[in-house]
């Protein structure tokens, strides 16, 4: 499938670049937390999938991405019936669940959820921001309050419902572009070089 990453923006690109994973069109996806509908949009656009998008708010762009199927919920009662999806997808959703508590009882509540949702045999792809990466924690934990969790917290709690998930990461950021180059350079050497516990996403990817 030719995909044409590159009108979505750098960041939205290199995510699903990394993602790197082959989504078979037609099949029935949840974007759960969808937002603006900036994932949802690449999904219908580029993957050819049948989409549903699932948040707590309506954002107002939603209404202007054509064939996007929108129901107002949440992760703990997420308002399809059970093994209704063929991928059930999240990105930056999992640390604000309970973002004052931050209890492991109601993210673990959560995962069962979209366990619930996901048909046997489909897959549950999850995107999370990593708290201890250098330009994530500065920024992202201390200056916008952001309570992302430590990459050994996510990988438990995923474990704990999905014994059977497995684990990739790696380093994205949205970059000036006048100095995407430098940017680049940095993004190489963290992955290549760096320990994986401080690289910026975590992703899970979990075969029901």
């Amino acid at each position: 499938m030719k995909l044409n990453l590159s009108r979505y923006g750098q960041y939205k690109k290199d995510i699903f670049e990394k993602l790197d994973f082959s989504f078979v069109a037609g099949q029935k996806l949840l974007d759960l937390g969808c937002g603006d509908g900036s994932d949802a949009e690449i999904f219908l656009n580029e993957y050819k999938l049948d989409v549903y998008g699932v948040d707590i708010y309506e954002h107002e762009n939603l209404k202007k991405i054509k064939g996007l199927k929108f129901e107002k919920g949440g992760i703990f009662k997420i308002p399809f019936k059970d093994s209704t999806f063929d991928y059930v997808f999240l990105h930056d959703i999992l640390h604000h669940l309970d973002e004052k508590g931050q209890r492991k009882s109601k993210h673990l509540a959560g995962l069962k959820e979209l366990k619930r949702v996901c048909k046997k045999g489909g897959t549950i792809i999850i995107v999370e921001g990593n708290r201890y990466n250098p330009l994530f924690y500065p920024h992202m934990v201390k200056m916008l309050g952001h309570n992302h969790f430590r990459q050994s917290y996510f990988n438990e709690i995923v474990l704990h419902i999905f014994p059977g998930a497995k684990f990739k990461y790696f380093e994205v950021h949205l970059y000036p572009k006048r100095f995407i180059s430098f940017w680049k350079a940095y993004e190489y050497i963290m992955e290549n070089m760096i320990p994986k516990c401080f690289l910026s996403y975590n992703l899970a990817i979990i075969k029901k």
